[in-house]
């Protein structure tokens, strides 16, 4: 088992034949004659099968491949489910696919409509100037289950592939056709490449999810409505994984870069110091991975890992647990060091985080009925003639980062009704001190036991997405 992580690519023609420009970066996937390359847009995975190892130009269809996917990634053999790409037995070289119905049984290949395509040559790559075969392969990411911006981001997936002159039968990884127990994972990038493209921060790409360029001079961060996580001016919490440039740090290793500091100062005043944290990360290797443990050394220096080496986080600069740090805004900078401790020249950039731990204050203040107070626990009669019930809410968020409260009124089994919702307006909003609801006048729909309840959300993102949700409850019986 092994892991082939996928980087973004504007849309490749796999028809057009093998340009070396279009794989440049490409992920890669070693195999027992040659390599898998990938990429991936938002429409389509694009596979290279680079085959150095086959150097005998064979004509018709006894050379071929297979790709198989775990659609319901369940590591086991689902019939009419799980799929398995090939050729069809003539030519010209066509790509179909197929359903498994057991261990090594197929449905045989389905007919078109499909938006897959394949292509095959006999020429050099950057691999091997030697002619060898070359397969370019565009599988549509629909029909393998994978929706970008929705987890998981991994399949599971096997490849053969086989040719007659010189004769190889190749499964990777073996025996994948019988059992999906042992199959690759392959990763899809979510983004442009790095993996947030021309958005990247020159220095720290960004945090999580979130590019660095998209992060404005407070510290909040707003991204596009279709990038994955879409966030609106929205602070920082929790546990941020700070990324590095892939660009950058793949050229200051190569200038000898092994360690690197990183700086922090509260506020954008004043000068920065040396900032100490520790953090894990998995260092993969194959199918196999080892936690490593990151940390400064005497000189607040910590241990650059070489860029091309493959981690659970990748590019890794900093994780900062920011519970217990002061809310409000903090700035980070990165500089380099060769093994004797010189520094490396590397671009400039200040990182600037708005952090807010802080919850809301979210309170159901009370509840009333024709005038009169309702409180917990209560029993109320509904009489004639038809007036609301009440519900007195406080939903403030001081720093200003509220992203939408609602009032509903659960009762009975799994029954609710929506009282209120209202969304985030824009701005730095604050939410509301002291607001009455008025329920519908039909409200209640019938007798029985009810809770109020008030939720809460806030713009506060870890560069996956927004974190919390704050409720208040109250609870009475009304009798209709």
């Amino acid at each position: 088992m092994a892991i082939a992580r996928s980087v973004w690519t504007t849309p490749i023609n796999v028809l057009a034949g093998f340009v070396p420009a279009d794989w440049t970066g490409a992920g890669s996937l070693a195999l027992p004659v040659g390599s898998l390359l990938v990429k991936n847009d938002n429409q389509f995975a694009y596979i290279a099968l680079d085959l150095t190892g086959d150097n005998g130009d064979s004509p018709g269809t006894s050379d071929y491949f297979w790709l198989t996917f775990d659609v319901d990634r369940n590591r086991a053999i689902t019939p009419h489910v799980d799929i398995n790409y090939g050729l069809f037995p003539t030519l010209p070289i066509r790509i179909g696919r197929q359903y498994y119905l057991g261990a090594g049984s197929w449905t045989g290949l389905q007919p078109p409509p499909s938006l897959a395509e394949a292509h095959q040559i006999f020429g050099a790559s950057p691999a091997s100037a030697t002619p060898h075969r070359i397969w370019l392969i565009r599988i549509p990411l629909a029909e393998i289950g994978v929706t970008l911006g929705s987890l998981p981001i991994s399949l599971p997936f096997g490849v053969r592939v086989a040719s007659s002159t010189p004769a190889f039968n190749d499964d990777s990884p073996a025996g994948f056709a019988s059992s999906f127990a042992n199959l690759h994972d392959l990763m899809f990038a979510l983004g442009p490449s790095d993996p947030f493209g021309g958005l990247a921060g020159v220095m720290m790409s960004g945090v999580g999810n979130i590019p660095a360029t998209t992060i404005d001079a407070g510290g909040r961060a707003t991204t596009a409505p279709t990038y994955v996580p879409h966030v609106q001016n929205a602070a920082f919490t929790g546990i941020l994984n700070v990324l590095g440039n892939n660009v950058t740090l793949n050229s200051l290793w190569s200038s000898g870069a092994r360690k690197y500091r990183i700086l922090h100062r509260l506020g954008t005043a004043g000068p920065f110091a040396n900032f100490r944290q520790g953090w894990t990360n998995y260092h993969w290797t194959g199918a196999t991975s080892v936690l490593e443990s990151f940390g400064p050394d005497a000189s607040d220096m910590y241990p650059l890992p070489n860029p091309a080496d493959d981690y659970s986080i990748q590019k890794l600069l900093l994780q900062w647990n920011t519970l217990g740090a002061v809310n409000g805004i903090h700035q980070f900078q990165v500089e380099f060091f060769n093994p004797a401790n010189v520094p490396v020249a590397s671009p400039a950039q200040t990182l600037t985080l708005l952090i807010d731990n802080a919850a809301p204050d979210v309170q159901i203040i009370g509840l009333r009925y024709k005038g009169h107070d309702i409180a917990p626990c209560d029993i109320v009669n509904i009489t004639a003639p038809p007036a609301a019930v009440q519900i007195h809410i406080k939903a403030f968020d001081a720093p200003g980062d509220l992203y939408s409260y609602n009032v509903t009124a659960y009762y009975g089994m799994n029954q609710s009704v929506g009282l209120a919702s209202v969304g985030y307006p824009g701005g730095n909003w604050q939410g509301t001190p002291d607001t009455w609801i008025d329920a519908p006048l039909t409200f209640p729909p019938q007798t029985c036991a009810y809770q109020f309840r008030l939720t809460a959300g806030k713009r506060v993102t870890d560069g996956y997405g927004y974190v919390g949700g704050w409720e208040a409850d109250d609870h009475v019986t009304l009798l209709k």
